[in-house]
């Protein structure tokens, strides 16, 4: 079932569940739209249990629009609850900017002259690519843990599972939690004007916390991603300011290393980035003259070296974490298209369709009676 309809389906059960007397959703609406998702169409059996499939579905999601329709004459604000239910949260744009920022704190580590190995950006592009081995490993031994599941959404779920680390696992609940919280603060404003029907979207928050983990996992992995990139961008910001805009010069210790080992470490890092951008790396000997004899002396212009640092950045953060992003797109439409109603929907199916059967016939008089 779609995101959209299984959360129209999740929200009309949670009001019909906790408003039994019919005070928000009348019991001759709900009669009415079951009339009106039928509409002709063969039902399914109502013997419990009930079969979820796709007819079943689809039969629930019309019933589910129907009721909308008559919800949102008298609460507007059934869809804003929806909404926030589906849409980005504060969290997201928090996270993003602490990326960002973070990126630009990191290009100012090394002081007031731009080092030329740009040990921020090595930290940065090591982590990201012990990041990519792990996923590359989890991806790998995925497929041999799900396929021992029983079944294909299980196999999915437990492959889901596998891939996620502990920091995502976590910043799945968060994200639950904080779509959680959206709903409770909209509840809460509106309280006065729906009392009828908080209870029932109270329930929908905590049913939709749960059923919606598959999204709130692949929705924590693009952000993490959108993350990386952010902190990218945000250190090429940091570096381009400072060599830029503040006309910080570019060298080295030399304390660190010899002018040949400087320049096969320099080729090891901008290697990449040089092809890329057709900007040359300095030879050993060009290499001796920036290096940095005091406070006052040594360097020469930044501009080449901010070129080398940000392909560096592009190459090894910005291109693997935007293709990331465009894979983890992708999962996120298949989740959203494929979730599944939680167990106890087939009792709920079958109530429903026991609605729309005739009452059965009295028996006919005994004969002499």
């Amino acid at each position: 079932m779609r995101q959209r309809a299984l959360q129209a389906v999740l929200l009309v059960h949670a009001i019909e569940q906790a408003d039994l007397a019919g005070d928000a959703l009348s019991l001759d609406d709900r009669a009415h739209a079951s009339r009106e998702a039928a509409d002709g169409r063969p039902l399914p059996a109502s013997d419990p249990p009930a079969q979820i499939n796709g007819d079943s579905e689809r039969f629930l999601a019309r019933r589910a629009h129907a009721l909308l329709a008559r919800l949102r004459v008298r609460s507007p604000g059934i869809d804003r609850v929806l909404a926030a239910a589906a849409g980005p949260t504060a969290l997201d744009r928090t996270i993003l900017l602490l990326g960002f920022l973070l990126g630009v704190a990191i290009a100012f580590a090394d002081g007031r002259r731009i080092d030329i190995f740009s040990y921020p950006l090595v930290g940065l592009v090591l982590w990201n690519l012990i990041v990519y081995i792990v996923l590359i490993v989890r991806a790998l031994r995925s497929p041999r843990h799900g396929s021992q599941a029983a079944g294909a959404a299980a196999a999915r779920a437990a492959a889901a599972l596998q891939r996620d680390g502990f920091f995502r696992r976590w910043l799945a609940r968060v994200y639950a939690n904080r779509v959680r919280a959206r709903i409770d603060a909209l509840i809460t404003h509106s309280i006065g004007f729906n009392a009828p029907l908080a209870p029932g979207l109270r329930r929908f928050a905590a049913d939709w916390s749960e059923v919606g983990q598959p999204l709130f996992r692949e929705r924590a992995r693009r952000l993490l991603h959108l993350s990386a990139i952010l902190a990218a961008v945000g250190l090429m910001a940091g570096y381009d300011f400072r060599g830029w805009l503040l006309r910080q010069t570019a060298g080295w210790g030399a304390t660190v290393f010899g002018p040949a080992s400087a320049h096969t470490a320099l080729v090891t890092l901008y290697g990449a980035a040089s092809a890329a951008s057709d900007v040359s790396i300095p030879s050993a000997h060009d290499i001796q003259a920036l290096a940095w004899t005091s406070a006052t002396t040594g360097g020469g212009p930044a501009g080449p070296w901010l070129y080398l640092i940000c392909w560096t950045a592009l190459l090894y953060i910005v291109l693997p974490r935007l293709l990331a992003v465009i894979v983890t797109t992708l999962s996120l439409w298949r989740y959203s298209a494929t979730l599944r109603p939680p167990p106890q929907f087939s009792g709920y199916l079958a109530s429903v369709l026991r609605s729309l059967s005739p009452a059965p016939e009295p028996p006919p008089p005994a004969p002499g009676g």
